[in-house]
Order: C-alpha cells, then structure tokens, then sequence
C-alpha cells in the first residue's frame, strides 16, 4: 500500500511511497498517480491508484503491463480534484488540517 501513516515522535503523518522504488515521495512536483486502463474505461468503472516518482514512472508502467496502457497524472493535482470529488473547499481544508494538527 503506497499510502502509509508514518510516526514521528507522538504524530501520526501521512506519506506516500513510491509503488516502483518503495521509496516516499517527498515533493508532489517529483511523483505520478497513476491508474491501468487495460480493464477498459466504461462509464463509472474504476481502478485502483499506484503512486510513482516521475524517475520511476516509465518502469513501473513496463513491469506492470502494458506501457501504454496506464494513465499518468501529478501529483501536483491530486488534492484539487480530492476536494472537488470529497466536496470540500480549500478553507475546509486548510481549517481542519490545521486542528488535526494540533491534537
């Protein structure tokens, strides 16, 4: 599971781990989301979602099946369409990561 709970000290930190490498993924601009289409794409199918650093991108998608058919997005744009599909806006966000924070 490239989605992990890492502790630091009495916190619990979300991370992402590189699906390719097993390493986390430290920066969004440096990793891939990325998901199979070799099952087809058929209204309201869904597929599961691997987690890559750009550098481990391409071989991910060569172990893993088909190169071509993966879709590739970054990470840079994975919170935006979260909030939009969890209808959240970015004060939501921002007010409640900020509490969590804090307990």
């Amino acid at each position: 599971m490239p989605l992990v709970m890492q502790c630091i000290g009495s916190a619990a930190m979300p991370k992402i781990l590189c699906d390719q490498c097993g390493k986390a993924i430290t920066a969004a601009t440096d990793g891939n989301y990325l998901w199979s289409h070799a099952a087809g794409c058929e209204e309201g199918q869904t597929a599961p979602i691997a987690f890559t650093h750009k550098a481990c991108c391409d071989a991910f998608e060569r172990t893993h099946g088909e190169p071509y058919a993966w879709g590739a997005m970054s990470l840079t744009a994975l919170p935006y369409f979260l909030m939009r599909n969890l209808q959240l806006s970015r004060q939501e966000t921002q007010a409640s990561g900020r509490l969590m924070s804090r307990l």
